[in-house]
């Protein structure tokens, strides 16, 4: 009897543990694992009291799992099926590829924060653009190769945040000059960053060129991610890799029972955090739960007279500290790049976004400083913007398909 009684409860323990894998990849992509646990304990408790005799418990509990993954199940249905459900901040949240847990694009790396994991294939989104993110077996977007003329360095812009594969500003000079080429662009990555990746990925692919697309955000950048005292190591030693800032970004143990569940065991679901995330733009004022775009007409976007004029800081008068340290990183990184295309005979190119206009001569004087070269194809997009065309994404500063091939066209001219 006690023999039937096991193999009669095997099924509804099973069941409630493929019912609790669904509730708790919903709870959480980053807790996703404590919520499991908690789940597995409530049921040897149940079982417990089951082998006790009192078999209610159990029952209470697994209707309980039940009817939160169905809850779950059709919360992710309605969001796949209604995406516009949700925006803003909350949008972000559940659509967003751009992060390290389950069906996220990126690793943790201890020197980088975060690396394109190779091989992803998944539909993302951000402020109203949904594209299709694809990496090769290398770990870049776009096509895998094993010989590159060109590579491509920089953050979102050169990425292709916003755009398909086929529509980021390497794709388009492939197109355009018909040479094999290299993206190892990455959001929110500064040149420190990208020398990295150069020297990682870039170098064995033999590149004639690289192209080094500059950002305002790349100063700043490196201060947040990390310590001065690793800057100030990176400026005594150029070689040197420093370590991000925040030790949770740091490759875990692969024992490691939360980074297991996180990368392998957790379902990639649209809706997981969606309660945690609900509450937090409640409180932050960002929430909205309303299908559409704001009243009116689509926003294009054109940077603001008072933004293209912004000084630059760190060669402003009265400068502080830190904006000077991040300006010697800057040129420190573009320095290391050199050297590393020198040392396999390529040529670097710097370019910018063209605004602010001090940074953009900045970098330009930058190139003249380091005897590079320089091409202005972010000012003659953004002169082109400025005259009427639309060559940013809508409500938001990336470059649009139609924006990144001006971008390439420009730069496949000093090829």
């Amino acid at each position: 009897m006690a023999a039937r009684g096991r193999h009669g409860i095997a099924p509804i323990v099973v069941a409630y543990c493929g019912l609790l894998w669904i509730v708790a990849s919903a709870a959480s992509r980053r807790n996703g694992f404590a919520w499991a646990l908690a789940g597995l304990l409530a049921l040897a408790f149940a079982l417990r009291r089951h082998r006790q005799g009192r078999p209610g418990t159990l029952h209470r509990l697994c209707f309980g799992i039940l009817l939160a993954a169905v809850t779950a199940l059709g919360i992710e249905a309605l969001l796949r099926v209604w995406p516009g459900l949700v925006q803003g901040a909350v949008a972000n949240k559940l659509y967003s590829r751009y992060h390290v847990y389950t069906g996220g694009m990126y690793e943790r790396d201890r020197h980088l924060a975060r690396r394109l994991r190779p091989d992803v294939h998944a539909m993302t989104y951000w402020n109203g653009h949904w594209w299709r993110h694809d990496t090769n077996p290398q770990g870049f977007r776009g096509p895998a190769v094993s010989r590159a003329d060109a590579v491509f360095l920089g953050d979102s812009m050169i990425y292709g945040h916003g755009v398909e594969t086929d529509q980021t500003v390497p794709a388009r000079f492939s197109a355009l000059t018909g040479r094999p080429v290299a993206n190892l662009g990455q959001e929110s990555t500064a040149l420190v960053q990208a020398s990295m990746l150069l020297r990682r990925k870039g170098l064995a692919l033999g590149p004639k060129a690289v192209f080094v697309c500059s950002h305002p955000n790349d100063l700043e950048d490196d201060s947040i991610l990390y310590e001065e005292s690793e800057l100030r190591r990176f400026l005594a030693e150029p070689d040197y890799e420093p370590s991000v800032r925040e030790k949770a970004l740091w490759p875990k143990p692969w024992y490691d029972l939360f980074e297991i569940w996180t990368r392998h065991v957790g379902l990639p679901l649209r809706s997981s955090g969606l309660a945690g995330t609900l509450a937090k733009a409640a409180v932050d004022g960002t929430l909205k739960l309303r299908r559409g775009r704001e009243p009116g007409p689509p926003k294009r976007f054109v940077p603001s007279d008072e933004y293209v004029a912004q000084p630059f800081a760190p060669l402003a008068p009265g400068a502080g500290e830190k904006d000077k340290l991040e300006w010697e990183v800057h040129r420190s990184s573009v320095a290391l790049i050199r050297r590393l295309a020198e040392g396999i005979g390529a040529r670097v190119v710097l370019f910018d976004i063209g605004y602010p206009t001090a940074f953009s001569r900045a970098i330009e004087g930058l190139a003249r400083e380091q005897g590079l070269e320089y091409n202005p194809a972010g000012r003659v997009v953004l002169a082109r913007v400025r005259a009427g065309e639309d060559l940013f994404l809508i409500d938001d500063g990336h470059w649009n398909p139609a924006g990144a091939d001006a971008v390439a066209r420009e730069l496949a001219r000093s090829w």
